[in-house]
């Protein structure tokens, strides 16, 4: 289980509960090699880290939802990979930001806001 834990009743995720998300995500067939290809054709050898990040991603999303926003996000990441550097540890790990990336990389649905060129900013 991971370090964060949302109040069920929080506007902060989707409201579909977890059997959906894990219909959806089995649906998928997803697995470590579409991501390896992926993220070869966008220029990242994936290491040990990034996996974290990804596996990291997929279970938050199945037992969580989809955040409302892309700083939600960024903050739970920021707060479970804080040991490792955080927000910098993961901004070096996906230069295209570790929500934006780590997520299509983990065939996940993108938070709103994940990528918002009028702020200039990339999560």
């Amino acid at each position: 289980m991971s370090q964060y834990t949302a109040d069920p009743r929080s506007a902060e995720t989707s409201n579909r509960n977890i059997a959906d998300r894990l219909l959806e995500l089995s649906g998928q067939r997803w697995n470590r090699g579409k991501s390896l290809v992926l993220a070869e054709s966008e220029g990242i050898h994936l290491t040990d880290e990034h996996w974290a990040v990804i596996v990291f991603m997929r279970r938050h999303y199945l037992e969580h939802g989809l955040s409302i926003n892309a700083r939600t996000t960024s903050e739970v990441l920021a707060r479970h990979f804080s040991a490792q550097g955080g927000s910098k540890y993961l901004h070096r790990l996906f230069g295209d930001g570790p929500v934006t990336q780590a997520s299509r990389l983990a065939n996940l649905p993108t938070p709103a806001s994940a990528m918002d060129p009028s702020f200039g900013s990339s999560y």
